[in-house]
């Protein structure tokens, strides 16, 4: 005869319980949530080893940045980060210094400390969303931040921000640095493309030598005794304040960005390109010059007919 314990009778009954016919067996585990992920360049300049939020958008705010979802910069300014949940919602991206941030000077090609927090905000997260993270990106969330955020606003005010900055041909939609490995770079999108790194550089060179971007307090940004970091810190919050609303620009302050955007003669630029092999070369040009561009880009690998083909095209695209 088999002894029985108290422990192993309740085992067996739980056992009998749940196997054999009659068809009461439990029902099926729930599937998990299929992963989605936002990713993309962050660049004043390349924007290097800072951290990055990516927030849920509930109730018209994001959430708190402990519930965010979280990933770092690497030194090419690229980012990933997963949303573990599936969340194919409205978000916000923030990109904020950590202990070990750093970011390219455009016009020096030396990296100096990335000091502050600049943000995009995307109407739907997806399985793979690209979010390019820049000051224009900046102006669009500091534009729907006014309001209630959802994906018609978000829209809205990434439309507001490019007709505010339509002077420079701002696509936000563009990454900030010319990207020869993806074979479907064309010549327009490589032109948009360039002409995206040429008007971040332009930031940098405004942030150093115009008086027409100034701070909360009226002083500007290249006042004396600030820092270069300080000064594209104070650039990039004096580009977010020509938002009104999510829908409507300060006339006055777009103006003066813009006139201290193109009093710019980009001639000494830093320019990232992305190499066929994934690999960035940091190429020191002048964008207002033909020859210069193609020397660059035949340097980064493309072929001598097709810098040849594409380059007019480029700089003509070019603001």
């Amino acid at each position: 005869m088999i002894k029985i314990t108290g422990v192993t009778l309740a085992s067996v009954l739980v056992l009998a319980g749940c196997g054999g016919g009659g068809g009461g067996g439990s029902a099926p585990p729930a599937a998990l949530p299929v992963a989605t992920s936002v990713s993309g360049t962050a660049a004043k300049g390349i924007i290097k080893q800072a951290k990055v939020l990516v927030c849920r958008i509930a109730n018209g705010v994001p959430e708190p940045d402990a519930s965010c979802a979280t990933g770092t910069t690497g030194n090419d300014g690229s980012y990933e980060v997963t949303l573990s949940d599936g969340y194919t919602g409205p978000a916000m991206v923030k990109v904020m210094a950590d202990t070990t941030s750093m970011m390219v000077d455009e016009t020096t090609g030396k990296d100096i400390p990335y000091n502050m927090t600049m943000r995009a905000v995307v109407p739907a997260v997806g399985a793979t969303t690209t979010v390019y993270v820049t000051p224009f990106s900046e102006m669009a969330a500091s534009a729907v931040s006014t309001t209630t955020i959802d994906a018609t606003t978000i829209s809205q005010a990434i439309t507001a921000v490019q007709s505010a900055m339509s002077a420079l041909g701002i696509d936000m939609s563009a990454m900030p640095m010319v990207d020869l490995k993806d074979d479907s770079s064309d010549a327009a999108t490589l032109t948009l493309q360039a002409n995206m790194v040429k008007q971040l550089a332009k930031v940098a060179m405004a942030a150093k030598n115009s008086t027409l971007l100034k701070d909360a307090n009226g002083v500007a940004c290249n006042a004396a005794g600030t820092t270069t970091s300080q000064q594209f810190a104070c650039a990039v919050t004096a580009m977010a304040g020509v938002m009104n609303s999510y829908v409507t620009a300060d006339a006055t302050k777009s103006e003066n960005v813009l006139a201290a955007l193109n009093a710019q003669n980009a001639t000494n630029v830093t320019m990232p390109i992305v190499k066929a092999d994934g690999t960035i070369d940091m190429a020191t040009v002048d964008m207002t010059s033909a020859a210069s561009m193609q020397t660059a880009m035949e340097n980064a690998g493309m072929t001598v007919t097709s810098a040849a083909n594409t380059v007019p095209g480029m700089m003509g695209g070019m603001h």
